[in-house]
């Protein structure tokens, strides 16, 4: 038996037009999380491979700057937040796409009467006011994701600022505990010679009491010079995405200062470039898009649908309807009162905030040029201390001092070179945390269009 080609084509037509709307359609596909811990035992495991194609050595000394882009590759939270930025360019795509229209039918089976067919009606609405509105809420949507994507840069930046600034901390933490070292060394040397002056009868016991005393406040000091090493260490393989105790073989720190001059022009250009400041601009421009979006909402929102169809005595028609709602009592007047007010409020924050980091930056240079001065002085001040604890140890083998002039020479000398170390580590800090505010290194991003 034959088909006749006519009788296959509606099945066809059918068929493909199914296929047409299952192929716009997604697909779910489980993705379980997983639950082995995520930290890594050593910097080795960690993703060392820059966006430039270039590789960090983790097993190599790390100097700060190597750090931080460690940190950035590496760091479970700034993962946590790409995954967020992800959400914001997934609602932008969601905002340029079109309304579907919507279709209906209706079929009545003729069972009695003078009528001679059924009847048939169809119809296909589209949503006419959403597409009045898409440009804007486009434009909206697109702003936030570069809000999200800025927010994002400035997180990253905040976090290779803070390895730096914990990488600084530990080498100054091992520094310290190694000046301890030594001066508990000096100690211990001294000690033991009084102990044999005491057994000799040459010196009495309160006469070497004062180097135990200080022998005891260096193990206090060391102690806590320890613990603090412990809290660095840790802090900083959080950032790595490493356990506590991988271990963190450390580079000696160069901080360079920023060049002579240059913080007036990066602080002229804050806006420009620091990011956390840029997605304040993209928050303005969504909220002046979603203003838009409100006003242009006022208008009469329609619908427009094409009807078609065949009554019981086969007379066919077809003709559209239009449907407006009248804006006499709502108008949308809440949302655009709304949307002004959210604007008028991201103007002000913006303004606050671009006002915060200019004053923060200002303080921030007066305050390093402030621990430059401290640093000379102190460097002035652990000179001469080595300068004493060396004659003095001298002389004490040819019993020219006593036991207790001595101990304060040595005392004074570990407080002299562990204020030293504490003061580098404040200019290092100090130093990153101004190239932070400045957004040294950063380019200047150009907003398209008036962001005002």
């Amino acid at each position: 038996m034959i088909t006749h080609p006519s009788r296959l084509a509606r099945p066809i037509a059918t068929l493909a037009l199914a296929t047409l709307l299952l192929a716009g359609c997604a697909t779910y596909r489980s993705r379980p999380l997983s639950l082995t811990p995520p930290l890594r035992a050593t910097p080795a495991a960690l993703d060392h491979r820059l966006p430039n194609g270039r590789r960090i050595d983790p097993t190599a000394p790390l100097s700060p700057q190597a750090l931080a882009a460690l940190a950035v590759l590496n760091d479970p939270a700034l993962a946590a937040a790409r995954a967020q930025a992800g959400v914001a360019q997934a609602q932008a795509f969601a905002a340029g796409l079109l309304p579907d229209p919507n279709i209906q039918g209706g079929f009545g089976a003729l069972l009695a009467g003078p009528a001679v067919a059924p009847s048939i009606a169809a119809s296909i609405t589209q949503d006419v006011a959403a597409l009045i509105t898409r440009g804007a809420r486009r434009r909206a949507a697109r702003a936030r994701s570069a809000e999200a994507a800025a927010n994002v840069m400035w997180q990253d930046y905040q976090v290779a600022s803070q390895a730096e600034t914990l990488a600084v901390a530990l080498w100054a933490d091992r520094a310290s505990l190694a000046a301890l070292d030594h001066a508990r060394r000096a100690l211990r040397r001294l000690t033991a010679l009084s102990r044999q002056q005491i057994a000799a009868g040459n010196l009495t016991i309160d006469q070497a009491a004062p180097a135990e005393a200080s022998l005891a406040s260096l193990d206090a000091a060391r102690d806590t010079a320890a613990q603090q090493a412990l809290t660095d260490q840790a802090s900083l393989a959080a950032l790595l995405g490493l356990t506590p105790a991988a271990p963190i073989s450390l580079a000696r720190p160069v901080i360079p200062p920023l060049p002579p001059g240059s913080a007036a022009g990066l602080i002229a250009s804050l806006a420009r470039r620091r990011p956390d400041l840029i997605a304040l601009r993209y928050g303005y421009r969504a909220a002046d898009a979603d203003l838009r979006a409100a006003i242009l909402a006022q208008f009469p929102l329609m619908s427009l649908t094409v009807n078609g169809g065949s009554d019981t005595s086969r007379v066919a028609t077809v003709g559209p309807t239009v449907s407006l709602n009248l804006p006499v009592f709502n108008g949308n007047r809440g949302n655009v009162a709304i949307a002004r007010a959210t604007r008028r409020q991201l103007n002000a924050a913006f303004t606050a905030a671009l006002g915060a980091a200019q004053g923060g930056a200002e303080a921030a240079q007066r305050a390093l040029a402030l621990l430059m001065r401290e640093r000379a002085a102190a460097r002035g001040r652990l000179i001469q201390a080595d300068h004493a604890a060396d004659a003095a140890r001298r002389a004490f083998g040819h019993d020219l001092i006593d036991a207790r002039t001595e101990t304060d020479l040595i005392d004074q000398q570990a407080t002299r070179r562990t204020e030293l170390i504490a003061l580098d580590q404040k200019i290092a800090a100090a130093r990153i945390a101004l190239a932070t505010m400045l957004g040294a290194g950063l380019p200047i991003e150009a907003l398209n269009g008036t962001t005002r």
